[in-house]
């Protein structure tokens, strides 16, 4: 961790980074997870939680860790203006996300279609080619 805030202070972006954990089966021990966040929270970087949705995703690992956004997966957001189950779900974890004061990101948004869906529904952010395509350079 020494590297990290080393980092973060000789680039000055304290309270502009936000570190992307993939919840996975492969996370033995949330303990080490919980630690990591709340040294890189007391540095001012914000937690996100990638992929929440997908496979593995559980509400209650969520509790255990305090993290500011869960990025909703591509594979339940990329067809939501069609599809009603994707629909339920994306509700289910947009309440539960209300609840604990977590902000939402939509994954793969890229179309008007699923930019307007995602919005009625109260997704806070929206990511995708809809929004702009990676650059080499944010100039």
């Amino acid at each position: 961790m020494a590297l990290i805030r080393h980092s973060l202070n000789h680039h000055n972006v304290r309270g502009r980074v936000v570190f992307e954990i993939l919840e996975s089966e492969g996370i033995s021990s949330y303990e080490p997870v919980s630690h990591f966040i709340g040294e890189m929270k007391a540095e001012g970087c914000k937690i996100a939680i990638d992929d929440f949705g997908s496979g593995y995703s559980n509400f209650e690992h969520i509790l255990r860790l305090n993290v500011d956004y869960l990025k909703i997966d591509a594979s339940l957001i990329k067809n939501i203006h069609e599809d009603l189950n994707a629909q339920y779900i994306v509700e289910t974890i947009i309440e539960f996300s209300q609840k604990l004061k977590i902000k939402t990101i939509a994954e793969y948004v890229h179309s008007s279609e699923v930019f307007k869906k995602v919005k009625k529904m109260g997704v806070h952010y929206s990511q995708g080619y809809f929004m702009g395509k990676p650059k080499l350079s944010l100039q």
